[in-house]
């Protein structure tokens, strides 16, 4: 199974990891050990990229939608540093 699909379904019932991914995003998905891409795709809350990375068709990620944050463009340029 993808780290990207552990991410994404311990995201719906890890309190600590919903915590570390409100506070910092790039942070937690990056020592989940999420690829540089897919960290952005989790950042931006990009469904259509995850969905690709995933290679599953495109559907709602109930786990991104429960997660409400707000990127900066530096923040997003911190995880291509």
């Amino acid at each position: 199974m993808s780290k990207l699909l552990d991410y994404l379904n311990a995201l719906d019932t890890n309190a600590a990891l919903i915590h570390a991914h409100k506070s910092d995003p790039v942070r937690a998905a990056k020592e989940y050990g999420l690829l540089v891409e897919e960290q952005l795709a989790v950042a931006g809350c990009d469904k259509q990229k995850i969905s690709a990375f995933l290679d599953l068709p495109f559907r709602d990620f109930d786990a991104i939608d429960s997660v409400e944050t707000l990127f900066s463009q530096s923040e997003k340029d911190a995880v291509t540093a």
